[in-house]
């Protein structure tokens, strides 16, 4: 792993009438047609995540299957024993990204906190996570452009991976507007918390959430405390504070704009939360945001 990662894209078939196929179409490019119905089980001496991109597959981890589909992003330890099984009548395809441990520990020491380590390394069968179709074309392409950039700026890409790997971990770890599909949160729960993660839906805030939810405010409060540990409306805010910065970076929006845009009726308020979440004003977000030099 010069770069840090191995960034690889397979596409699985079974033929039962011929023999087992697997084609290197280019240094990060495999097909593979496989006769029987199952590739070996196996563990590795590194991390892994892998974002199925179109059909759907059987995914045996230690010794529980999970049916994956498009859109599934799946983060392996190295510890897991693993394997894929057919599923009858689909082609799969999926990009790998495999990147050695030590980094998320020395990532954990810099951080001085390791909740997004034991988030990832604790359950008992690996962390799966379900994104939207924007959602996985967005991070299938952003793969597809830092394998090219692999084999063209060595340098650059390997500074730049450890960057992606870093963020990824932070969004699906601690960011709680994704939650596991293996996840004890109750369904119509991690569905309103991405209903609510919504641009129109975070303008009509609270007042909206409880039109969503299908209980009681009292039911809600108690759901949010045990589940996230935090009221709705700390929720919400923080969505709009995320949503805000996203689009801060990647607009010209005024930043009054935006903040109206998102139902803060106080400008003082914004800028006091948005300094309170990301430690800077949002003018200065913006501005640290499109500096082409990253401090090391």
């Amino acid at each position: 792993m010069p770069s840090g990662a191995n960034i690889t894209f397979h596409r699985l078939a079974w033929d039962t009438g011929h023999e087992s196929i697997s084609l290197n179409a280019g240094p990060d490019l495999r097909y593979h047609t496989l006769v029987s119905d199952a590739t070996a089980l196996h563990t590795h001496e590194f991390a892994e995540f892998f974002l199925i991109i179109s059909g759907k597959i059987k995914h045996l981890v230690n010794s529980e299957y999970q049916e994956l589909q498009a859109g599934t992003l799946v983060f392996i330890r190295p510890t897991d024993v693993h394997g894929f099984e057919h599923l009858a009548g689909s082609v799969c395809e999926l990009v790998n990204v495999a990147f050695k441990l030590e980094f998320l520990r020395d990532l954990s020491a810099y951080l001085g906190n390791d909740f997004f380590l034991r988030k990832y390394t604790g359950p008992v069968t690996s962390p799966v996570f379900k994104l939207s179709l924007s959602e996985t074309d967005e991070l299938a392409t952003r793969l597809i452009r830092m394998n090219t950039l692999q084999n063209t700026a060595y340098d650059i890409a390997r500074l730049k991976i450890k960057i992606m790997i870093a963020e990824i971990f932070t969004r699906f770890f601690l960011d709680t507007g994704f939650f596991s599909i293996n996840s004890e949160r109750p369904e119509w729960f991690e569905q309103l918390n991405l209903e609510m993660a919504k641009r129109e839906n975070l303008f009509g805030g609270l007042k909206r959430m409880k039109q969503l939810a299908p209980c009681t405010q009292e039911h809600l409060c108690k759901c949010f405390r045990k589940y996230l540990d935090k009221t709705p409306t700390e929720f919400i805010n923080e969505q709009r504070i995320k949503q805000a910065a996203k689009q801060i970076v990647e607009t010209d929006a005024k930043i009054l704009a935006v903040a109206m845009e998102l139902g803060f009726i106080s400008l003082s308020r914004f800028y006091s939360m948005f300094k309170k979440f990301y430690g800077i004003s949002p003018a200065k977000y913006r501005l640290m945001s499109r500096q082409n030099d990253i401090p090391l």
